[in-house]
């Protein structure tokens, strides 16, 4: 086809019509006689398609419902807020998409082998193991947060602990409850229950892909005998052809590239391509930041087990900081640790900061570990009435850190920095005035605090 230049138009909608609806009625007696077995055979295939898609979608709500519970059951774990309880007993009682997204799957698996039922009934099985696992990391959080048992869901309140668990100090219930729900043990029943329902789903693709082989090879031989037809009709719709080819057939190849690549795709071709496109961008990003919220390792430092900065820097971008004190916390003469005890000593001195710490400060408190020496601490729901007990407690870690009880651990001392949301005539926003204040303790000689506002001494 062409447009204006040499003033050539297309064919005519209308023209192309007439000539297909020729075509069509020339071609409707032959296909009459073949009408009823290629619908029946449409039907076969239409049928297994549609178990195709079922599967398929049933297998992906099985992981978005599954997801979602370990979303808000993590969440609770980490924050004590009864909402995340609330939304974790919707989506497991009410909504169910996990338990349905199984039943339907059980539903689809007739006609297909034992094999299919076997990995079926095993991702049942470590799935209830799974809500158990996770039933106990919120009667843990419940009891060490002091919620009632009237506030709780029967499933947790009735739940009975076990006398080692009783036993455990509310931080250690809540440091348990968060192991419950990141640790090796949890992600891999995660992903033995991914496993078997993938093995089942495939099952069924394998089942569903044989009916619709069969289906295709009956319909093809009833096309061999309408391939004149074909061939009658192919100069009719070559342009349609051409347009297709143009417009959807290569935007489509070029975006199996980009998603076998793992890449956004760039909108292009008919509308309806682009739009495709814009909304798999769109999803694609929000998977990419899902999956980087929710994996521990890309949130927590290495060495030391706390936050690292890539979590810190979403902390004070989402956490409400009108109520908190930020510390900034350096390890004094880190290098003379590392040249006179080596790497080792080093990373000794870092972990013993570490675990004081997170035994000094609340649960509630964001412990991180933001450089190679340096730490931060964002003290949530905290005023500057609390300026004598965050004093305290640095006195008390640097007395720690100065006589370890390990010999093989170099002592060490800290520089603290503290900054106030209340504090009196800010000079900038909470990280640089504890900046300030870290600055002035080094100027004073190190190993020491002091709050950005107040009297040094």
């Amino acid at each position: 086809m062409k447009d204006g230049g040499g003033g050539r138009q297309g064919p005519k909608l209308k023209r192309v019509s007439a000539l297909i609806v020729a075509v069509a009625l020339a071609a409707g007696v032959a296909l009459f006689i073949c009408d009823a077995q290629v619908n029946a055979g449409y039907s076969r295939m239409e049928r297994a398609n549609e178990r195709y898609i079922a599967s398929s979608l049933a297998a992906s709500e099985m992981s978005a419902g599954s997801n979602y519970l370990t979303d808000r059951v993590r969440c609770f774990t980490v924050t004590g807020d009864l909402k995340y309880l609330r939304d974790y007993f919707q989506e497991a009682e009410v909504t169910r998409r996990r338990n349905r997204a199984l039943d339907d799957l059980e539903n689809l698996l007739e006609g297909c082998g034992g094999d299919a039922y076997a990995s079926l009934a095993r991702a049942l099985e470590y799935s209830d193991e799974l809500m158990e696992r996770e039933h106990l990391a919120m009667r843990l959080t419940q009891l060490a947060f002091g919620y009632a048992d009237s506030e709780m869901p029967p499933a947790v309140a009735s739940l009975v602990l076990s006398e080692e668990d009783q036993a455990l100090t509310d931080q250690d219930k809540r440091q348990k409850a968060r192991e419950l729900m990141f640790d090796e043990i949890y992600l891999d029943y995660k992903a033995k229950i991914q496993e078997n329902v993938s093995r089942c789903a495939d099952e069924l693709h394998r089942s569903t892909s044989t009916e619709l082989e069969d289906a295709g090879a009956s319909l093809n031989r009833l096309l061999i005998g309408q391939t004149w037809l074909t061939v009658a009709m192919l100069l009719a719709v070559l342009c349609l052809v051409v347009f297709i080819f143009v417009q959807v057939l290569v935007p489509i190849a070029r975006m199996v590239r980009m998603m076998r690549k793992k890449k956004m795709i760039e909108p292009s071709g008919a509308e309806e391509l682009r739009f495709v496109a814009r909304t798999y961008n769109e999803i694609f990003e929000e998977n990419q930041k899902a999956h980087q919220d929710l994996t521990y390792d890309v949130m927590h430092d290495a060495l030391t087990g706390l936050f690292n900065r890539r979590a810190y820097d979403m902390f004070v971008r989402d956490v409400d900081l009108s109520h908190a004190a930020l510390l900034l916390i350096d390890v004094d003469d880190f290098k003379h640790v590392n040249d006179v005890y080596g790497h080792d000593g080093g990373d000794r001195v870092l972990k013993r900061v570490a675990q004081l710490l997170r035994q000094s400060f609340r649960s509630v408190d964001l412990v991180c570990r933001i450089g190679g020496d340096e730490f931060a601490v964002i003290m949530t729901r905290v005023s500057s009435e609390m300026s004598g007990l965050v004093r305290r407690k640095v006195t008390q870690i640097n007395e720690a850190l100065h006589a370890p009880a390990d010999v093989q651990t170099p002592p060490a001392s800290l520089s603290v920095g503290v900054a106030f949301a209340d504090r009196p005539q800010p000079q900038g926003d909470l990280f640089k005035d504890a900046d300030t204040a870290l600055y002035q303790v080094k100027k004073m000689g190190r190993r020491g605090c002091v709050i950005y506002g107040e009297e040094t001494p």
